[in-house]
């Protein structure tokens, strides 16, 4: 018991930590933000090298501010102050957006999309797109050699069904009941992959604040299945 109330000790304060740290980011990397863009509309366009560096930049920044709203998304869940816009849209849709995006930042994997649902869910569209983007971007990492990530849509009676497969490294069975958990990272891969050990976290929480399921399939050395459920209009 002294472990477990020492450990909840540790976590809180880790909490506390990231949550002031992460608000005190937002200032400065909204300002950069904000002179990158100026940036690039200022740049002439006949130098592609500097435009181009201009716009790594820019995408750097963008990643950063994604991990910083993670970690206010952590604090968030804690306190039960995680909002969500529920409202009908295109689910179909949102996949094809999510798929181009991603596959315009990593040019080195090609994501194959298949299925559709051709059903309107209902949920928060930009919570949901979040879960989908931390997978794809999960698989992308995980699978440096591979070439290709699939994602496949379906639907089976009252709910949608969304799998995202790789073919990486994979996850050893003793590790796939927690990594859903917060900050919780494979200690075997820690270096190599880096990362905070809090998108799947986040991602369990946003589904099952819809009302679905995500788990995942794995075999060491053979690449990894994550899957998530949504029910069709019944949130």
């Amino acid at each position: 018991f002294t472990d477990i109330h020492e450990q909840k000790i540790k976590e809180q304060q880790k909490d506390e930590f990231l949550s002031i740290a992460s608000h005190e980011m937002k200032t400065p990397l909204t300002s950069a933000k904000a002179y990158l863009q100026l940036l690039e509309l200022t740049l002439d366009n006949k130098d592609e090298k500097i435009a181009l560096y201009a716009k790594k930049a820019s995408l750097s920044v963008n990643r950063l501010n994604e991990l910083i709203s993670e970690l206010l998304d952590v604090s968030k869940i804690q306190y039960g102050k995680l909002s969500y816009n529920i409202d009908f849209f295109n689910f179909d849709e949102m996949i094809d957006n999510t798929v181009q995006d991603i596959q315009y930042s990593s040019p080195k994997h090609t994501i194959l999309k298949s299925g559709n649902t051709k059903e309107l869910i209902r949920g928060d569209k930009d919570r949901l797109q979040q879960v989908v983007i931390n997978l794809l971007t999960n698989a992308i990492k995980y699978s440096p050699e591979a070439a290709n990530v699939y994602i496949t849509l379906s639907q089976q009676n009252d709910e949608v069904m969304v799998a995202v497969k790789d073919s990486g490294i994979g996850i050893p069975q003793q590790h796939l009941k927690k990594i859903f958990e917060r900050y919780y990272r494979v200690e075997e891969h820690a270096v190599e992959f880096q990362g905070l050990g809090i998108g799947l976290y986040i991602s369990c929480e946003i589904i099952e604040r819809h009302k679905g399921r995500l788990w995942v399939e794995s075999e060491l050395g053979k690449g990894s299945t994550f899957y998530f459920t949504l029910p069709i209009n019944n949130i």
